[in-house]
């Protein structure tokens, strides 16, 4: 099956809801791409995402340190960091 065939998803990305700090997520379609084998497609993509620095710099400020899947690069875990921390710089800046 094309990407353009499916009714699941758009450029092989499912929306996924809504999470509570990532905001509006999306996962790999499963029908038109194979499941992750290290998160089992658990994996999400936050849609306000510019690059991996600046969304770093976004959960540190909210005090949170995102942990990744090692195969896809979906979040797949937010862990409290004992400290906040301002955004230093931002996307333009870097």
């Amino acid at each position: 099956m094309t990407d353009d065939d499916c009714r699941f998803c758009t450029d092989c990305n499912m929306p996924a809801g809504n999470h509570d700090v990532l905001g509006l997520v999306y996962r790999p379609c499963p029908e038109c791409l194979p499941i992750c084998g290290g998160c089992d497609g658990d994996g999400l993509f936050p849609s306000d995402f510019t690059c991996l620095a600046c969304f770093r710099n976004r959960m540190a400020a909210v005090g949170l340190i995102p942990v990744l899947c090692a195969h896809c690069l979906g979040v797949i875990d937010l862990y409290p960091t004992p400290h906040r921390r301002p955004e230093v710089t931002g996307h333009d800046q870097h």
